[in-house]
């Protein structure tokens, strides 16, 4: 019996944006996107190729150029932008539709030096007396706010846990595979404290929500969202009397003060799930005080001649 010989196989390309996209979506997802991630992909997309309907043509490029160079936009909005276009456009290079990318030679712009969120540790009181625990709501709220001060978790990634992930006697959260912006299995800490919290937010659960329903979950027992947590916290910081507050902050604030703390920067990188130290140091700043505090200890100048008080006399 002959065995069947293959000819010829051809690519077809894909004849609309939207089936390049459906495509390129599924290709992601196949190599394990957070669907965060293919979310992501699919709102910037489709944003750009609704204002310019016409840019699946030969005129793309200058589409691009027109959306990216939208007046007064965002350093961060052109970059976020141009993240989730150029390996679209990449990938429709693969699949046949366009000879060259049209995104090649747009760059990532780099702006100011990085916002510096800090928020003095009286401010971080206030907003906890504010949020209280008189509901289930408000200790859902609470026990999140300490839990994300006090592991450095992703927002996304705590609104995502189950209670199976979480061991209060060993004061641990196992961040899973499946729900990890990385991809990457981890395992964050917290404090007795926080562990207390948690057990009271675990105690007042109905029975019927069983393990399937996440820890953070609403009134309801329904999932949650970081947007949705980062609307209560403005909410409360209104309330508080303060500025600004969003869900990162607080992953801001945890880096900041373990720094403060002494915790090195490699094992700041592997609580906060950065894949390379760079992504660490590009995701702090710290402020003049702190890098004046560090430079009074670490001083060459100053370990040499040590200061030394004289004891005032006669005036």
């Amino acid at each position: 019996m002959k065995s069947a010989i293959i000819i010829d196989i051809r690519r077809h390309p894909p004849q609309t944006w939207e089936e390049a996209l459906s495509r390129f979506l599924s290709l992601r997802k196949s190599q394990g996107s957070a669907p965060r991630t293919l979310t992501g992909y699919k709102e910037f997309i489709e944003q750009f190729f609704r204002r310019f309907p016409m840019a699946w043509s030969t005129t793309c490029r200058e589409c691009l150029a027109e959306f990216l160079a939208q007046e007064n936009i965002a350093i961060a909005t052109h970059n976020i932008r141009l993240k989730s276009l150029k390996p679209f456009f990449d990938f429709t290079v693969s699949e046949g539709a366009f000879t060259e990318s049209p995104a090649a030679d747009f760059k990532y712009r780099r702006g100011e030096e990085p916002r510096i969120v800090d928020h003095p540790i009286a401010d971080l009181k206030k907003m906890l007396d504010t949020i209280g625990t008189s509901t289930f709501a408000a200790l859902r709220d609470t026990t999140l706010f300490l839990f994300c001060l006090d592991s450095g978790i992703r927002p996304s990634e705590a609104l995502r846990l189950l209670p199976a992930d979480i061991d209060t006697h060993l004061q641990r959260a196992v961040i899973r595979a499946s729900t990890a912006k990385t991809r990457h299995r981890r395992t964050v800490y917290f404090s007795e404290t926080t562990a207390s919290m948690l057990d009271r937010l675990l105690n007042v659960r109905p029975e019927e929500w069983g393990d399937d329903v996440s820890i953070f979950c609403t009134s309801y027992g329904e999932p949650w969202n970081a947007h949705g947590w980062t609307v209560k916290l403005r909410r409360y910081a209104k309330k508080a009397g303060l500025k600004r507050f969003s869900a990162y902050d607080l992953r801001h604030q945890f880096a900041l003060e373990s720094l403060r703390n002494g915790m090195d920067v490699f094992s700041l990188q592997k609580a906060m799930g950065h894949s390379t130290l760079s992504m660490t140091e590009r995701y702090l700043a710290l402020s003049d005080d702190d890098v004046q505090r560090a430079h009074r200890k670490a001083s060459p100048v100053s370990a040499m001649y040590p200061a030394t008080r004289k004891r005032i006399g006669r005036v």
